[in-house]
This record gives structure tokens, sequence and C-alpha cells, in this order.
């Protein structure tokens, strides 16, 4: 299927974003890359910021979809926040997918753009809540330790979980001279895993 000029436009700019970053991300750029005359971008999408902004959500949104799907086959709580982690990781290793831009570009990550961010941080949230909701399941379940604090462990999982992405995809080999192996983002399920799973130590007796 052949894709018109907005669409080609959004997907351009999606990757060029992650690439580039922000600033580098000229509308002439972009209309080199898409094949196009760089007055239809202004003309599909105003000006660069709220290109920008919908890039971001589309970004989120599909991210949210492939999340939810990953729900579907969690058995239980934890099974759930480690196919959202998952989902995450997967995601960042999808170049298509442009994690890369929610990681150079996200202007809760930096002050890319001096714009109302509102629309994105709605999203952000729904992704938030998301996890919150599968931190407390597993809590009320009993594949969560029940001492857990369900927003610390969020906040927790976050960090842990855009934190490893951040160092295999922008600091790559150059952070300290380690390199990132096919085993790396399995041992961050595993941290996590062990992180969030009651003791299955049985109380000796005295």
């Amino acid at each position: 299927m052949v894709k018109g000029n907005k669409e080609r436009i959004l997907d351009t700019a999606k990757r060029l974003f992650g690439e580039l970053g922000y600033a580098e991300t000229t509308y002439k750029r972009i209309a080199q890359e898409a094949g196009i005359a760089d007055g239809l971008i202004a003309h599909h999408y105003g000006s660069k910021e709220n290109l920008f902004q919908l890039v971001e959500i589309s970004i989120l949104k599909d991210l949210l979809g492939k999340i939810d799907e990953s729900l579907y086959y969690a058995s239980d709580g934890l099974g759930s926040v480690v196919n959202f982690a998952k989902c995450i990781l997967k995601a960042s290793a999808t170049p298509e997918s442009g994690f890369l831009t929610l990681l150079r570009c996200s202007p809760f990550l930096a002050n890319t753009v001096d714009a109302d961010n509102s629309e994105i941080l709605a999203v952000c949230s729904q992704v938030v809540q998301k996890m919150l909701g599968c931190i407390e399941a597993g809590i009320k379940d009993g594949s969560i330790r029940t001492d857990v604090d369900a927003t610390l462990a969020a906040s927790v999982i976050f960090s842990t979980v855009f934190g490893s992405t951040r160092a295999r995809l922008l600091a790559g080999e150059n952070i300290l001279g380690l390199s990132f192996s096919d085993d790396f983002y399995p041992e961050i399920l595993s941290i996590l895993t062990k992180y969030l799973e009651p003791d299955q130590a049985a109380p000796v007796a005295g």
C-alpha cells in the first residue's frame, strides 16, 4: 500500500528526530528524505513543534497498544509487569518503533521543545497508570511481594528499563568501555523479577 504524503512525513520525522535530535531535524531534511516539497510539511502539520508532538504521541500510542497486547498473555500480576517491561525493551530494539526519538528528544528528559506538552503527558500518564495497575494486581494475587510500595516499584521499574535502553542505544560501547550483548535485556528482566517476586524461602522453625 502506497503511503500518502502526510503519513510519509510522520514516518520520516519519527526516524529523523531519533537519529539527529530535535534541533537538527529540519523541514528541509524531512522533505529530502520523504521525497516531497518542504511546503507540504507546514501544510499538513503547521509548525515543527506540532509535528514533533504528533510524532511523540504516535510512538507512545503504538507502544501502549503493544503493551496491552502483551498483558493479554500474562497469567498473573508479576507476569504482566515482566511482559510490560519486555515490550518496552523490544520496542527499543525495533528501529521502526521510533523508540529512539523518545529517548533522544523526550520533553520530559530534556528541554527539547518550548511548547505545551499536556497531550504527551496525558499519554505518558496512561503508561504509568497501566504499570501501577499491573503491580497492584500482582500484590493482590500474591505473585508480587506484599511489602512493596506500588508507586516506588513503578519508579524503580521505569528507571531500570529506560536507563538500560539509554545505556544500550545512546552510549553503546563507549560507556566505560562496556559492551551490551544479547544477554543484557534478559538480565534486566531477571533483575526486575527477583526484585518483585515473593521470598520463596520457607521460614525455619525455632
